[in-house]
């Protein structure tokens, strides 16, 4: 028998963190938000907290369905739990320093690609699928700049982006 996977991680979404589980017996987590073909994800033992007041929990859910188009970022603790099964035979040699804003957050974070510049449009309209992965990520609010979040990976939708671009110091 299969033993299930289980991610713990923050989903980010219109205003909103939610805190839980994502378990499969099938698909790691990443290789499921990529997946243009599934609209829902599911959590387990999932807290919801507005943006704007993390502290507080508006609700809690012992199973949550929802819509990953809706998601704005995803990002998890360990750096192997943002990984697509393709990613885990190897990611691109030459790392770049990414700057980015999406929603509520600006984040920062290492992408990995196979080539040796960085073109930010070029990357956009021929490598980037529909989320985008950065490694040892820094999400900053931008309602409160003492609210940080970091972990090892972060998965950022591109239908969110406003601003991309490598960062220089």
């Amino acid at each position: 028998m299969q033993k299930p996977t289980r991610v713990v991680a923050e989903f980010f979404a219109q205003g909103y963190r939610l805190s839980g589980t994502y378990v499969s017996l099938r698909r790691l987590m990443a290789d499921e938000i990529y997946d243009p073909n599934t609209n829902y994800l599911t959590v387990e033992d999932a807290y919801l907290s507005p943006i704007m007041e993390p502290a507080i929990i508006t609700a809690h859910y012992k199973e949550l369905l929802f819509d990953k188009s809706n998601l704005d970022l995803v990002l998890t603790a360990d750096k192997k739990d943002g990984l697509r099964r393709d990613q885990k035979y190897g990611l691109g040699q030459h790392q770049f320093a990414i700057y980015l804003v999406i929603p509520f957050f600006e984040v920062s974070g290492t992408l990995h690609l196979p080539t040796r510049h960085f073109n930010p449009r070029a990357y956009l309209s021929n490598d980037a699928s529909r989320f985008i992965t950065l490694f040892n990520a820094t999400v900053r609010s931008t309602f409160d700049t003492d609210t940080v979040y970091s972990g090892g990976a972060a998965l950022i939708n591109r239908a969110s982006l406003s601003f991309f671009g490598e960062q220089t110091d």
